[in-house]
């Protein structure tokens, strides 16, 4: 596992991951698409803000279930708490201090969420 380290735009929130970053999805539903996100989950654990907690603007709609953290002074988008693993946090790898440096190895994986519910029932599936 590596340490990678990111932030938001205005530099108010900064974060750091452990984690093995070989592999994202990317999502198609409204909120994914507008944000263009490239979301890598972590463990709880493996996620430490550095600073700007106080900074962290939360966003939900529909179920409520999912929690989309943005900076409230630049409005970037920087983690969220994904619907089909709110005990996760999917980051956006943009985010990344160094994310051009590592997306030539990432595998990223498209997520249909304009059919949620069908897609996670797919994966569902082939994970058995």
């Amino acid at each position: 596992m590596e340490h990678y380290q990111g932030g938001c735009h205005c530099g108010a929130i900064r974060f750091s991951i452990e984690t093995t970053l070989d592999n994202a999805s990317q999502c198609n539903c409204s909120i994914c698409t507008k944000k263009g996100v490239i979301n890598h989950r972590v463990p709880p654990q493996r996620l430490r803000i550095l600073q700007g907690e106080d900074r962290l603007g939360l966003y939900q709609f529909g179920t409520r279930t999912a929690k989309h953290w943005y900076c409230t002074g630049c409005g970037i988008h920087v983690f969220s708490n994904p619907r089909r693993a709110p005990d996760q946090y999917a980051v956006n790898l943009r985010c990344l201090d160094d994310f051009y440096r590592v997306l030539p190895g990432i595998a990223i994986k498209q997520f249909d969420g304009q059919h949620w519910e069908q897609a996670v029932r797919a994966e569902s599936g082939a994970a058995r």
